[in-house]
């Protein structure tokens, strides 16, 4: 498994539960980068004018092993922080009356994920 596998895998989940209410782009331009996967809450629909903005970020087995952590107590790191905030910064400035949030789905191998939401 790869970040791609948990990305598609996600994004299928997702077209086929959340489709009544959001549309999604998928590697999204901004001047900070491009954004893995974001969600618009359709006009007129429970969650219009939300806007999700999702990272995805995954560790090899080996690599995990060599951060000598456990999921419970991995937090996100900030490089990534920085990286979605600055995608944020770009979505502000198109939308600036959006209602943003932002999130890192981290994938771990096999051995699971771990989702953190970020503020601001």
């Amino acid at each position: 498994m790869n970040e791609n596998f948990y990305r598609t895998t996600f994004f299928e989940l997702c077209s086929r539960y959340l489709s009544t209410w959001f549309v999604w782009n998928v590697e999204r331009s901004y001047p900070k980068g491009w954004t893995d996967l974001e969600f618009v809450g359709k006009f007129n629909e429970k969650f219009a004018g939300l806007r999700w903005i999702i990272e995805f970020k995954y560790f090899s087995n080996t690599e995990w092993d060599g951060m000598k952590t456990s999921l419970e107590e991995f937090t996100v790191r900030e490089e990534d922080t920085l990286q979605i905030r600055g995608y944020a910064e770009g979505l502000r400035q198109e939308y600036p009356e959006a209602n943003i949030r932002l999130f890192v789905i981290y994938c771990i191998g096999n051995q699971g994920f771990s989702v953190f939401e970020m503020t601001g």
